[in-house]
């Protein structure tokens, strides 16, 4: 078999294995996204605007609470993993993911003992209103962190469908019926809505352990676990602030919101948001999917390959975004009416313009933050994502107090445009590949 015939046919089995990984991620998310609209729905339509407006607000702080403890595990143990498993060195894998629960267990002690200590001894946090709902919501810590963990592994082994099974099916479905069953029986309240969360958190929880020990590959068992924690350390903290910083570009705006402006702000943004998200979908999915393929090829030096995957990704990614955008542009206001109810529209519409053209521009640069990341740029990573944190910041600070949720997207869209153009151009420069479609 000659050499060129041997590269057609590894081209055509990565391929095959990256559409086969796509419609299993995708089944996944086609299903969540569904779900979790129809519990968005069901919260918006029942809470009414206020309520469903705090709900939304400590979520966005759970968000924030919970970066210490999963931070970057996810995209360190896809990535190690990966590198583990592809040299058969178990030794070193089953050392990372031990010391991954360490640092989980660690980190959640510390927030749950800070928070106590800031709460309900120090007094520093409100215990009324949208404040008093943190007391549950900080409960969802720890699960988020070992569900990290889980997640992180599981990909690196290869099995991305079944890495988002428990979070991206099971638990949104377990959350509309318990959010559905709350409202018939007449008692849905945000805190009854979040102590369904923290339930059906810990049965996804479950599910995923079972998976996790499930596919563990045989030929780990039976060595010692050996791992470098110091070097593992420095190369956690760097994608923790990546996560930090990411989750903040994500979250800072609702925080910001709901702090200086008013709780029906916030339900329009979250509303927005829900929206706008579809148009991302596609290019999550793909992230997801080629990330331990991105390892595997700079571990073998093979540029060549990372340009396919990332210039075929890229496409199929806005293949699917751009029609949505399309479709929410176009018909975004009799939509939000018909969904989540009239009085949203005013309050949401705009935003949610805003959002579509960020995330829209954002897809013509492709997967460029994950080609960084696993390909141990994380550094490079973080300051593109800090930079646009700080412009989101700094015009979330202006233009909330005068235009509401509107100033909040606005805010959003320009730091997303900031981060999106400087991790393209540090991904042309470093791994001398051209990032998006082209």
């Amino acid at each position: 078999m000659t050499p060129k015939l041997i590269k057609i046919l590894n081209s055509l089995n990565l391929q095959h294995k990256l559409v086969k990984s796509f419609l299993g991620v995708g089944g996944m998310y086609l299903l969540s996204m569904p779900v979790g609209l129809l519990t968005s729905i069901l919260l918006a339509r029942n809470l009414g605007p206020a309520a469903f407006g705090q709900y939304a607000f400590v979520l966005s702080l759970l968000a924030l609470l919970a970066l210490p403890v999963a931070g970057g595990l996810p995209q360190l143990l896809t990535r190690e993993v990966a590198k583990f498993s592809h040299d058969g060195k178990w030794a070193l894998y089953r050392g990372a993911v031990r010391a991954a629960h360490g640092w989980v267990l660690l980190m959640a002690a510390l927030v749950l003992i800070g928070f106590w200590l800031a709460g309900p001894v120090g007094g520093l946090i409100p215990q009324t209103g949208k404040w008093a709902l943190l007391g549950i919501v900080v409960l969802l810590v720890p699960l988020q962190g070992l569900n990290a963990v889980r997640n992180g592994t599981i990909k690196g082994l290869g099995f991305p469908a079944l890495a988002e099974l428990p979070t991206q099916a099971i638990q949104p479905i377990l959350l509309l019926a318990s959010v559905a069953a709350l409202a018939a029986l007449d008692i849905l309240t945000a805190a009854n809505a979040l102590w369904a969360q923290v339930g059906v958190a810990i049965l996804a929880f479950v599910v995923a352990s079972v998976l996790f020990y499930r596919i563990r590959p045989k030929s780990a068992r039976g060595h010692i676990p050996q791992s470098d924690n110091r070097n593992w350390l420095f190369a956690l903290l760097p994608l923790t602030l990546v996560g930090l910083v990411g989750t903040l570009n994500a979250q800072v705006a609702t925080v910001l919101l709901g702090t200086l402006g008013t709780d029906e702000a916030v339900a329009g943004l979250r509303v927005a948001e829900r929206g706008a998200q579809l148009v991302l979908l596609s290019l999550t999915l793909v992230n997801m999917v080629i990330s331990p393929h991105i390892v595997k090829s700079y571990h073998d030096n093979d540029l060549q390959r990372i340009q396919k995957l990332s210039r075929r990704s890229a496409r199929g990614a806005i293949s699917i975004g751009a029609p949505i955008g399309l479709v929410l542009l176009v018909f975004g206001k009799p939509l939000i009416g018909v969904v989540f109810g009239e009085e949203y529209i005013q309050m949401a519409y705009l935003p949610m313009m805003a959002l579509v053209c960020g995330y829209l521009f954002h897809l013509l640069a492709g997967s460029s933050a994950i080609l960084l990341i696993m390909c141990g740029y994380e550094k490079l990573t973080l300051f593109c994502q800090l930079t646009g944190l700080v412009v989101m910041v700094a015009l979330s600070l202006i233009l909330i107090p005068l235009f509401q949720a509107l100033g909040a997207a606005l805010a959003v869209t320009v730091g997303i445009v900031v981060y999106t153009v400087l991790q393209a151009l540090s991904v042309t420069q470093c791994l001398k590949i051209r990032p998006g479609i082209f």
